[in-house]
């Protein structure tokens, strides 16, 4: 254990001192970049400038990232990455013209969209499941009819027949008079639930009824969920037995650095469990591939709220595979 926790403490100081350098470099790079731009034209504005620092904070998180994959075994709530508040914190104490805030989450640690249906254009099971016991806390206000609906809609979304399943589906006869058509393929942002039959603001965002639903769902993710990130409501739907105090044991154990070690197996969660049935471990796994850059800045007048997604196989450099801006 003690040599474990010499590594871990190399690695760490490894990395501070990474960021600390990436931080630097992500400022003078801005610096320069304006500098140049300045010169150049007269009319450069706070929006490119928010623009240059959006995209060189993206290319210091690509870094860390990959940084934090090359020296760990897994993803969890111990690593560098999670604690990205802190490092836009630093950055944007450097960025003396306005103000930098954001945060980095785990895709993985969240319900896939596109899992809910299987290869053979039927439910998944397990994945149906999953949905059912997150969407019946009480936290989201929801029916039972309003949760049938978003899964039935959700599937019929997704599969490639023209079927309606049950009384809750819909097909394209339900789309043409909104303007489009179902898709009958994979989602490719969250944000298009929206369009699908069942779903609305009021419960994608949440209102005075409710909690939104859209932190705990996504479309970059993978079937398997990290359960070393997956959010306490999520940790709660793997199973009817459940309950909110057996999660927020499993998210203190998670958290605790004297238990980095055990959180390499998806198995740890048996060290709180009290009942004989497992977890649905074939839906859970301890590694992440893709995360979510939040990022708001504020330049004067001018404020940028920004979503990236990042991409971070094992065998490749990490990738920018998304970009919204508002």
């Amino acid at each position: 254990m003690g040599k474990y926790l010499t590594n871990r403490q190399g690695v760490a100081l490894i990395t501070t001192v990474m960021i600390v350098a990436l931080v630097v470099t992500m400022v003078v790079e801005f610096s320069r970049i304006t500098v140049s731009e300045i010169e150049v034209s007269k009319n450069f504005s706070d929006e490119k400038k928010i623009t240059y620092l959006a995209v060189s904070s993206i290319n210091v998180l690509k870094d860390l990232l990959m940084l934090e994959g090359t020296h760990s075994k897994g993803d969890t709530l111990l690593e560098e990455w999670a604690n990205g508040r802190g490092y836009f914190s630093s950055a944007s104490a450097a960025f003396h013209e306005g103000k930098l805030e954001g945060e980095i989450l785990d895709e993985c640690g969240k319900i896939n969209l596109n899992s809910l249906v299987g290869e053979n254009g039927q439910f998944d099971e397990t994945q149906k499941k999953l949905w059912e016991r997150l969407l019946r806390q009480p936290r989201f206000g929801l029916t039972g009819d309003q949760i049938d609906a978003i899964t039935h809609g959700v599937k019929d979304w997704i599969d490639k027949d023209d079927e309606v399943t049950g009384i809750f589906g819909a097909e394209d006869t339900s789309y043409r008079s909104r303007g489009y058509r179902c898709r009958n393929g994979a989602f490719h942002t969250l944000e298009e639930l929206l369009l699908v039959n069942g779903m609305t603001k009021e419960i994608f965002f949440g209102n005075e009824r409710g909690e939104g639903i859209h932190p705990y769902f996504t479309a970059f993710g993978r079937s398997e969920i990290n359960i070393n990130t997956a959010p306490v409501p999520i940790l709660m739907a793997f199973s009817d037995e459940m309950t909110e105090d057996i999660a927020f044991e499993m998210d203190k154990f998670r958290r605790d650095e004297t238990n980095r070690k055990a959180l390499e197996n998806k198995t740890w969660y048996k060290d709180i469990w009290p009942y004989g049935n497992p977890l649905p471990e074939n839906a859970m796994t301890t590694s992440s591939v893709t995360f979510s850059v939040h990022m708001k800045i504020s330049l004067r007048e001018n404020v940028k709220e920004i979503k990236a997604i990042i991409f971070r196989p094992l065998e490749s450099e990490p990738s920018l595979i998304y970009w919204q801006e508002t």
